[in-house]
């Protein structure tokens, strides 16, 4: 079972009706309680799973080097795809998009139905303007999860971005149709409009 992630990314998909088969819900680190928050920074790492909880709570404090640290000791110790994940989410949040979409493929490659590896690897081409890499990353999110709303509406972006205002609109409308109560209010807000305009 995958360990909770906090990072700007989770928080958007899950914001924007990510499946919980696509990756659990946020750790979010203010709810822990100040005892576990201190047992947690006291901690001596010594295992990959120690240095993966010492990267969360990094992440979750905004410390991404610090973060980045101990997920690569986490991967050190244990190559797992969950880990490289991890990193790769924080290089994200730090702004490394090759070496997040590094992370994110070599977590995919260990394992091939990790869907939030899909979609994050697709919102870092996203972001880097190669709209044939996010909407082939979201495509294979949505071969895994077809009810995965937030891949959906990634992918109307790419397809916005590349010009296709009919595919994007499409896709608007399948987010939408998927999830109502919060597309009403989200979409309203989006950086590319539902209809196509400006």
């Amino acid at each position: 079972m995958r360990q909770p992630l906090f990072s700007a990314l989770t928080v958007l998909a899950a914001f924007v009706g990510l499946s919980s088969a696509a990756v659990a819900q946020p750790m979010a680190i203010a709810t822990l309680t100040p005892p576990e928050l201190q047992e947690l920074q006291r901690l001596v790492p010594r295992s990959a799973e120690d240095y993966y909880n010492v990267g969360l709570m990094h992440q979750g404090t905004g410390d991404l080097a610090a973060a980045i640290n101990a997920f690569s000791q986490a991967i050190r110790l244990n190559p797992s795809a969950d880990y490289y994940f991890a990193r790769g989410l924080a290089y994200y949040d730090q702004g490394d998009l090759q070496r997040a979409i590094a992370d994110f493929t070599t977590a995919v490659r260990n394992d091939p139905q990790f869907i939030a590896a899909y979609y994050n690897r697709g919102m870092a081409y996203l972001a880097l303007q190669n709209y044939t890499a996010a909407i082939a990353d979201f495509d294979a999110a949505l071969a895994r999860d077809p009810q995965f709303v937030a891949a959906y509406y990634s992918r109307g972006m790419a397809h916005f971005d590349s010009g296709n205002v009919e595919l994007a609109q499409r896709d608007y409308e399948r987010a939408r149709a998927l999830n109502p109560a919060m597309t009403a209010q989200y979409y309203d807000r989006a950086p590319r409009p539902l209809t196509g305009g400006p």
